[in-house]
């Protein structure tokens, strides 16, 4: 007998309807039309939550969705296990004729459809935070590229700590790590503010900061304290500013410091004055730099007394997870697959992008653009690949290699997904961070 083990998973979501609905026994989801939504269900984002439980040992199971005949999308889940589920349903059209069929795996009758009410987007400005070159591009290249009249992205580090001298992205190029940390700090600069034009982003809209990688949790623990760059000491923030065109009060200023950063980020928050701040989760991301990231901005925000209508949160990596979203590219993404009874946040919502084929397409090339998404598998992880993927049970035409970097798989997908609280939860939750951020200076 297959050994299945029971993880649920749940977030502190607080849906703005839930939709009485019973799944039947030929997959139709049966919604009561006397309590569909007064407006179209278009204008929500969608979770379906169901009791799931896994039938093969390594086939990774399915569960795909379609409406009028349609196939929408296909959402991949963890293969031995069971549990509460949350599917994203984000991008039906109404409550008529939706079904789901399974694959690999079981859903019990009883479920729930969660409703969120998408925010107005298209009016005022968009500031979107990135910590690295690629996050912006990873997380949210179809979301910007929908709302290309009306956002700012704004990377805040160069991306630049080179490693190792045969990690370079032109092997040999260097024989030092200063001289190819500076380099991979110029490209990857270049790719943070040419990348986004690709979406019709308008080039005064990009702006690199350009302060250092691996820095950013220092910079606001010591703001008044320089901190020099891991692969370089003599390397500047001014360096990575070369094609920014709207300019900042600190671009003469040569030291990677805390205040400096806050300082970019209040002046830019007082010039634009953002409806919605998109940032990393600063709960469920945990790269020290992202973590920052959300820091940083919850702190500018405070000083600027500035509060968007919205956050909206994502997360690029999760801690001891790889591989999620699942499934090859063009899957559906679902929420992140953990259990959270309770945020400093306050309860989230949920918001969710629908990109189609084209969009998918275009957020594909949009990260070969990107040279640190560049990378070439070495033969172990190839082989590992090979294996994963002949035990799924899909066909081998179903795996598509855009790139060798997992992220080709993960990040294009149906959706992008983000949590989203008001600017006053989100500045109030981490009000302790921004305390500690104070006091030490």
């Amino acid at each position: 007998m297959m050994n299945i083990s029971r993880h649920d998973h749940h977030l502190p979501l607080q849906p703005d309807l839930e939709l009485p609905i019973h799944l039947g026994a030929d997959g139709r989801l049966c919604i009561n039309e006397d309590n569909s939504p007064s407006t179209s269900m278009a204008t929500y984002s969608w979770l379906l939550e169901v009791d799931y439980r896994a039938t093969g040992r390594w086939s990774i199971p399915a569960v795909t969705t379609r409406q009028g005949g349609r196939e929408l999308f296909t959402q991949y889940l963890e293969p031995r296990q069971s549990g509460k589920r949350l599917l994203n349903l984000t991008g039906i059209s109404g409550s008529e004729a939706i079904f789901v069929t399974t694959r690999h795996c079981r859903l019990a009758p009883h479920v729930r459809l969660l409703g969120f009410r998408q925010p107005a987007l298209d009016k005022r400005p968009i500031m979107l935070i990135a910590p690295h070159p690629d996050d912006a591009e990873l997380a949210a290249y179809g979301f910007y590229r929908r709302h290309y009249d009306n956002v700012w992205i704004i990377t805040l580090t160069a991306g630049e700590r080179q490693k190792r001298l045969d990690h370079q992205y032109l092997p040999g190029l260097d024989d030092d790590i200063r001289s190819a940390s500076f380099r991979k700090g110029r490209i990857r600069a270049w790719n943070s503010v040419t990348t986004p034009l690709l979406a019709n982003v308008p080039a005064e809209r990009l702006i690199m900061l350009g302060y250092f990688n691996d820095t950013l949790s220092e910079l606001l623990q010591e703001p008044d304290t320089h901190i020099p760059s891991r692969g370089d000491f003599a390397l500047t923030p001014r360096e990575f500013r070369t094609w920014n065109m709207h300019r900042l009060s600190s671009d003469a200023a040569l030291e990677n410091r805390g205040e400096l950063l806050l300082q970019d980020l209040v002046e830019l928050l007082l010039y634009l004055k953002p409806a919605t701040v998109v940032v990393t989760h600063p709960e469920i991301d945990p790269h020290q730099d992202h973590i920052a990231a959300a820091r940083a901005i919850a702190s500018a925000l405070q000083q600027a007394a500035h509060y968007p209508k919205q956050v909206l949160l994502y997360a690029n990596h999760l801690r001891g997870i790889r591989g999620f979203p699942r499934g090859p590219a063009h899957a559906a993404a679902g929420v992140w697959p953990l259990s959270i009874a309770t945020s400093c946040l306050g309860p989230w919502s949920f918001y969710s992008e629908v990109l189609d084929r084209e969009s998918q397409k275009e957020k594909a090339m949009a990260l070969d653009t990107m040279h640190d998404l560049r990378a070439r598998m070495g033969l172990e992880k190839r082989i590992k690949r090979w294996l994963k993927r002949h035990a799924s049970g899909l066909d081998k035409v179903s795996w598509k290699d855009y790139g060798d970097h997992d992220y080709f798989q993960t990040h294009i997908k149906a959706h992008e997904t983000f949590a989203m609280v008001s600017g006053e939860a989100f500045v109030k939750g981490l009000s302790s961070s921004i305390h500690t951020l104070h006091s030490s200076r």
